[in-house]
């Protein structure tokens, strides 16, 4: 038997859907095109139709996207990603539309990403019918603790309130939400055979998440777990910055950071502003302006070795940042299990490349980690106990450095490493399961 409800990471990275099947948690097919059909990449291409395409600059306006997204074809996960790579000028690539969500933005631009996330979860719900053969009306989502926002709680109420109007608009007709780490602590609870104070912290692409709370075995199907709750906290940092870090740190010289002009006048720093910035949207779009264009030929003429400002200018002119992202944090994974990682960039140009070693994304990952340890340090400190065990999930949680400074930190506390794709879709699926059947 298949219930009418599902559980949904929406995640900044990759979104997953779970439903229950047969009295067992089941996961969905959301990418037929992926490695893993299991889970979706965060991102759509949207193609320009014929009547509304586009000139290849960065000036595409606010009701340029609206008309594509009313009028176009829209890729979804691996599709749309391999067809913004085959042609990037021919379309609009948006990543991780959830880093926007609580953004300070217009209003009109917020209107056009609560269209894409309307779509984005009529998707995830098409997948989810189309394979359980039945109709889904009701939903938990995860989220974050705090939204990628500059806008504090405020942030958080615009992110949730536009999520609630998609999810309505896509067809669900009960919505609830759970924190991405007590919706990991759920999953994890049904694993404990012992009352267990945890630590449950969800590095993910866009955020980092902690909640201390007690899992017991008894209250694992209990709704109401105020109580069993100590302290959250949650920080507008996650894999993405990491990537960013490296790319800034290690792959920026080849695009001329700290180079000069021929008169010894250092190249301004601010030229290479947002050529990393795939989970900034207005940085992004500054990078790609005609005035950023028209600076980076200025000191190009004027560059002592003008060869790295040229491919900058490619990356800027043919609107590469995507992709470059997208080799940094490859490169970054290979370093889970290896000791050096060889990048290639042939789309910048034919033989650029860069080899980099582990201790210089250890390096680059200093300021990241200790973030992370403020957080959980202040999720302690609220909480006034330490933690018996710290449940670790999100992408980033995979990682060898991430791991290994963690045990470093605290060496006291047991570290458990969790599916780092699954984990919180389940406990999605749980609560649905306590507040749907």
């Amino acid at each position: 038997m298949t219930a009418d409800f599902i559980g949904i990471d929406f995640g900044t990275s990759n979104c997953a859907v779970a439903a229950w099947v047969n009295n067992e948690p089941t996961l969905v097919v959301v990418d037929e095109n992926s490695d893993n059909p299991y889970k979706i990449r965060s991102a759509i291409y949207l193609a320009h139709n014929e009547s509304g395409a586009m000139s290849n600059n960065a000036q595409a306006n606010e009701q340029t996207l609206n008309d594509m997204l009313n009028s176009g074809e829209i890729l979804f996960g691996e599709q749309g990603f391999n067809a913004f790579l085959l042609t990037p000028h021919e379309g609009r690539y948006v990543n991780s539309p959830k880093n926007f969500l609580g953004a300070k933005i217009p209003k009109r631009l917020l209107d056009n990403f609560e269209t894409l996330v309307i779509r984005f979860l009529s998707y995830l719900k098409q997948c989810a019918e189309k394979q359980l053969t039945t109709t889904i009306n009701k939903a938990v989502i995860a989220r974050p603790v705090n939204y990628h926002s500059t806008m504090g709680e405020l942030g958080n109420q615009q992110a949730e309130a536009l999520m609630l109007r998609a999810a309505t608009k896509a067809g669900f007709t009960e919505v609830e939400f759970i924190h991405e780490p007590l919706a990991a602590a759920y999953h994890f609870e049904q694993q404990i055979k012992q009352a267990t104070k945890a630590m449950v912290v969800d590095l993910g692409g866009g955020t980092s998440d902690v909640t201390f709370c007690l899992l017991s075995e008894e209250k694992a199907d209990e709704l109401d777990r105020d109580a069993d709750i100590y302290s959250t906290k949650g920080i507008r940092q996650g894999g993405i910055v990491s990537d960013k870090y490296l790319a800034s740190g290690v792959v920026s010289p080849l695009f001329g950071r700290e180079g000069r002009t021929s008169t010894g006048r250092a190249i301004p720093n601010m030229l290479f502003s947002g050529v990393y910035a795939i989970d900034n949207m207005p940085e992004m779009t500054d990078f790609y302006s005609p005035a950023r264009a028209k600076s980076i030929s200025e000191y190009l003429f004027e560059s002592e070795d003008p060869l790295p400002l040229m491919r900058l200018q490619r990356v800027q002119k043919q609107r590469l940042t995507h992709q470059l992202m997208h080799a940094v944090e490859l490169a970054k994974i290979n370093l889970s299990d290896q000791a050096q990682s060889h990048l290639a960039l042939p789309f910048i140009e034919k033989t650029l490349s860069v080899d980099i070693q582990r201790d210089q994304v250890a390096q680059t990952m200093e300021k990241w980690l200790e973030k992370m340890f403020v957080m959980i340090d202040e999720a302690i400190e609220e909480a006034k106990q330490n933690p018996e065990i710290i449940y670790l999930t999100g992408g980033m949680g995979l990682s060898p450095l991430v791991q290994e400074a963690l045990k470093a930190r605290y060496p006291r506390i047991e570290i458990n490493v969790a599916d780092a794709f699954s984990s919180v879709v389940f406990g999605a699926l749980l609560k649905a399961k306590r507040v749907f059947s």
